[in-house]
């Protein structure tokens, strides 16, 4: 097993709704997490984004940087509000030492604490939200023009990370 760690931005871009969509009527929203997914990987391969796994109703995607990753999230956010037929996604943002891990079957993974934070933090984004630590806003937004989005903290405490703060960015 070969460990090789870099820094790096891990989003995960997720379907809002997508669980009670395929509760509900599983041949339509299989298609429509495909749309969802195709339409992210468009704008996520042209931001210098690589997609390190497809789950179904989302993708988990590295970035070198979190500025990178918040700006590649609000053009898909923007890019499915206007050509999406109703698609949307929500996205959670993490930057850190990320391990890229050739695991015994020779699988490429990545493990690390941006990984486990992009995930816990997923279930409090909403749909055209990005939801982002603390420690990564500042470098992650100072660039960005704010008319295309809103900040705020978000109230929230994280069981695993309870000093962790969060900030949930709205996409206008």
């Amino acid at each position: 097993m070969s460990l090789n760690p870099k820094m790096g931005a891990i989003v995960f871009f997720d379907m809002p709704g997508s669980t009670r969509m395929m509760k509900r009527d599983p041949r339509a929203a299989i298609p429509a997490m495909f749309q969802h997914n195709a339409m992210c990987r468009v704008i996520i391969e042209s931001n210098k984004g690589r997609i390190v796994k497809e789950l179904g109703d989302g993708l988990m995607v590295k970035f070198a940087n979190a500025g990178t990753a918040v700006r590649c999230a609000i053009k898909v956010i923007q890019n499915l509000r206007k050509y999406g037929n109703g698609a949307r996604t929500k996205a959670t943002v993490s930057y850190g030492t990320i391990w890229n891990v050739r695991n015994p079957t020779g699988d490429r993974d990545v493990y690390g604490t941006p990984v486990h934070m992009s995930a816990r933090t997923e279930r409090h984004a909403l749909a055209d939200t990005i939801v982002i630590d603390a420690k990564d806003k500042g470098p992650a937004v100072e660039w960005l023009e704010r008319t295309s989005f809103t900040i705020r903290r978000l109230r929230k405490k994280l069981r695993d990370y309870p000093d962790t703060k969060l900030y949930i960015i709205s996409v206008r």
